[in-house]
């Protein structure tokens, strides 16, 4: 049987709380989960250690979940979204956005920043509860390369989405999106681009 977030697969997610210090089945398939999103945990042998703790804190900074190294439940479906795997029809991450709004173009799979889905949330406020449309969310490598995408991107981590929002301007969307605390914001002939790297804010023009 393939392991969720192989392709065509749904993911489940952990149902069990794991603290550090804890061994067994259920920290062995947290760490192999935390591998395959991108956090490294050491080796998959089922104690969750220095290195799976500090794994998991990774995931709840960029999710800017509480930083406590505890496999809790938010912290458990963060994870599974970070994971790519097949949307489920329907499903809302919030009031007013679909998991499948984030899918690839490419593929179908999924991954997405909760985080990132709270964020625009903020946004449409701030626009004045004006639809926010995604038109890039999750890419997959190859998807990626195909649209000539940055090696690092963002859109690679469920991180960033491209948007329009209909009766303004790129240029109003990326203002406000700065306004909202988006620390990646790009502002492109027809759309924005916004994302919640970790790291410092970035501010960039493409004009063609």
């Amino acid at each position: 049987m393939p392991a969720p977030g192989d392709k065509g697969v749904p993911v489940p997610g952990l149902q069990l709380v794991s603290f550090p210090g804890d061994r067994g089945a259920p920290v062995y398939e947290l760490q192999r989960q935390l591998a395959t999103a991108g956090f490294d945990p050491g080796p998959a042998d089922g104690v969750y250690g220095p290195r799976t703790r500090q794994a998991v804190v990774q995931l709840q900074q960029i999710c800017r979940l509480a930083a406590d190294g505890i496999a809790g439940p938010n912290t458990l479906k963060a994870l599974a979204f970070h994971l790519p795997h097949r949307p489920e029809p329907g499903r809302r991450l919030s009031p007013h956005f679909k998991e499948q709004e984030f899918a690839c173009r490419c593929c179908g799979l999924v991954r997405v920043n909760l985080y990132l889905v709270d964020m625009l949330e903020q946004l449409r406020e701030r626009l004045g509860g004006r639809p926010v449309v995604i038109t890039s969310g999750y890419r997959c490598p190859e998807h990626n390369r195909i649209v000539g995408g940055a090696k690092q991107s963002q859109h690679l981590l469920g991180n960033a989405v491209d948007i329009e929002v209909d009766g303004l301007v790129p240029g109003e969307v990326a203002t406000a999106a700065g306004q909202v605390g988006f620390l990646g914001v790009g502002l492109y002939p027809t759309f924005a681009h916004v994302d919640v790297r970790q790291s410092g804010p970035a501010r960039w023009t493409e004009t063609r």
